[in-house]
């Protein structure tokens, strides 16, 4: 289960940063051929793959985020 998400959030970095107009649906058509060809279950197949996608979501926005406001701290210092 690890190797499958670990697999899954290392092919949306990779297939959003390749193509920076891709939309969701196209991503999970990407994803989930690379996960057929891995041997494993397509994305929303398995029981936490919503989780595993909120997770993401959540620690894109904060780095993101983050980012932001620690640089700024950085600079009043």
């Amino acid at each position: 289960m690890m190797e499958r998400n670990y697999l899954i959030c290392a092919l949306t970095g990779w297939f959003s940063a390749k193509q920076k107009s891709l939309e969701g649906g196209d991503l999970k058509i990407m994803i989930d051929q690379r996960l057929i060809e891995s041997g494993f279950p397509t994305l929303g197949s398995e029981k936490g793959d919503a989780q595993l996608l909120l997770e993401m979501e959540s620690e894109l926005l904060m780095s993101v985020m983050g980012r932001k406001f620690n640089r700024n701290d950085r600079r009043k210092n």
